[in-house]
């Protein structure tokens, strides 16, 4: 199985399962939330490998309070990974990005042109702007994994 995580409150977790079958939720709304999916999973028995969007540090002008918040977001999805014994691979998003090909530079406009293409591509899913990068990330890890 193969996890996707794109951090963050508006973020989104992608998955596919070992019946080929991809699903994707926006971020769950509390640390227990994201620890007892994380470990439901787990429980399948299945062999899983997260891939985590690698985060930047400070970015000037952003609000120093929501980029702590951020940060304790990442930690604990780190955490609960390294807890539970899954391996973790963490991209950066112009890594992941660039198998999507051309993307524009705005940001708005970006997130949208990932959303269509995500669309796209898992037609069978509701994708929203939380849920996009998370399953652009995991169309990244699979490309790696088939290469």
């Amino acid at each position: 199985m193969i996890l996707a995580i794109d951090p963050g409150q508006s973020g989104g977790i992608a998955w596919m399962d070992d019946d080929g079958v991809v699903n994707c939720a926006d971020m769950l709304p509390t640390a227990g939330d994201i620890i007892d999916h994380l470990r439901m999973l787990k429980a399948a028995g299945r062999e899983i490998t997260a891939y985590l969007e690698k985060t930047g540090g400070y970015v000037p002008g952003n609000s120093g309070p929501a980029a702590c918040k951020f940060a304790r977001g990442c930690g604990l999805l780190e955490g609960a990974i390294m807890a539970l014994a899954i391996p973790l691979v963490e991209v950066a998003p112009g890594v992941w990005m660039k198998t999507l090909g051309s993307l524009p530079s705005d940001k708005r406009a970006r997130k949208n042109a990932i959303k269509g293409l995500m669309q796209a591509r898992y037609p069978h899913l509701k994708i929203t702007l939380s849920t996009a990068d998370a399953l652009g990330l995991l169309t990244y890890a699979l490309e790696k994994r088939a290469s």
